[in-house]
């Protein structure tokens, strides 16, 4: 007995549901100035944030320049002295602790184009923890 072949038909209905495009939304840069740019890379790499220092004078220094010279060179005090600590801790144990050194540069490269970025972008962007320290008000 030969089997009947039942087709069934789909009956997709054509979607009637309007597709709109999906937004991207830009983060709309807030034009920084040479200065400003210049202070917002070099202010976090190390011993070069005494350039826009030395560079830009007083009088010319916005809220967004102060504010990231300001946490730029207390950054690289904080590293100076925490590398300084860790040495000392690293030749006290014998070497057996000189594992926190490359642990410590790494959290600071982190931290140093976290910052950087934030900072091009515009952004005053607060270094957690050592952020609210003041070591240097300029």
């Amino acid at each position: 007995m030969p089997a009947k072949k039942t087709t069934k038909k789909n009956t997709k209905k054509a979607s009637t549901k309007k597709t709109t495009p999906t937004k991207t939304t830009s983060r709309k840069s807030k034009g920084l100035n040479g200065n400003e740019m210049m202070t917002a890379i070099l202010a976090y790499l190390g011993i070069l944030v005494v350039i826009p220092l030395l560079a830009i004078e007083k009088k010319q220094r916005n809220d967004f320049i102060k504010f990231h010279l300001e946490q730029g060179l207390n950054l690289f005090l904080i590293e100076i002295i925490i590398w300084i600590v860790l040495v000392i801790i690293s030749l006290i144990s014998l070497g057996i602790l000189a594992f926190l050194i490359p642990i410590f540069w790494i959290l600071t490269l982190i931290i140093v184009i976290v910052a950087i970025v934030k900072a091009t972008q515009g952004n005053k962007w607060e270094i957690p923890v050592i952020g609210k320290w003041k070591i240097i008000k300029l």
